[in-house]
């Protein structure tokens, strides 16, 4: 799947991507770590330190995935239109195959195919990756997100005909004539935790789109256990 902006935008502090001190959402799609942005508790200058390099902190992916239950899934379609008004399409359905104290799995099939053509004109790929409980705190961090303008906010979704809570963090960057502006709505009780998708990139008169919308999600939260 593309690189995203939100995706520097969207860590997890959970979550993807999406927050994340700025992890992301589209990047991590698969991975799953919807935005979270709580305020902090305490003043700037009374918050601990962070972590140093090479500490082992919670993975956002398998914090997001592990809330359910094995057999979880959700899908994804993707459409791409160049500036020739040239379409293509991609459908992402990521499952949870498993989970233990120490890991998750998830299986993520990709198909890709021109928009209206026969499923016949598709490309297909299939990929298994597993996700640690914990990680080095400096794989957990993305990309600085300095030199974009990003907004966020709460907003509700249309799915199938009912409403999804979701957050939302909206990334803009400038590059000479290049503009592009990418929005992406996450929650955190949807697999993936990526409910829809916006980038616009203009160049000149040149205009390309592209826009993730939620197709289908089949999940189960695990109870939690009394302490």
């Amino acid at each position: 799947m593309r690189r995203s902006l939100a995706a520097v935008l969207i860590l997890a502090a959970p979550s993807f991507a999406f927050a994340q001190t700025m992890s992301g959402p589209l990047d991590t799609a698969a991975k799953g770590a919807p935005h979270v942005a709580a305020p902090p508790d305490k003043p700037a200058d009374q918050q601990p330190p962070p972590p140093k390099a090479g500490e082992l902190v919670n993975n956002p992916p398998y914090a997001h995935w592990s809330q359910f239950k094995p057999g979880a899934s959700v899908t994804v379609k993707e459409v791409d239109t160049l500036a020739d008004g040239t379409a293509s399409e991609i459908v992402i359905t990521s499952k949870l195959l498993s989970k233990s104290k120490s890991r998750v799995r998830v299986e993520t099939i990709v198909t890709v195919g021109a928009a209206g053509k026969s499923s016949s004109a598709v490309e297909r790929t299939q990929t298994v990756e597993d996700y640690p409980a914990k990680v080095r705190y400096e794989q957990s961090q993305s990309p600085n997100a300095a030199g974009y303008a990003v907004t966020e906010g709460k907003e509700s979704v249309n799915f199938k005909g009912k409403p999804v809570e979701a957050e939302w963090v909206e990334a803009t960057a400038t590059n000479g004539d290049e503009t592009t502006v990418e929005k992406v709505w996450t929650a955190q009780n949807v697999p993936g935790g990526v409910v829809k998708q916006t980038m616009t990139t203009t160049r000149g008169a040149q205009v390309v789109k592209s826009s993730t919308e939620l197709i289908d999600y089949h999940a189960k939260l695990e109870s939690k256990k009394s302490p």
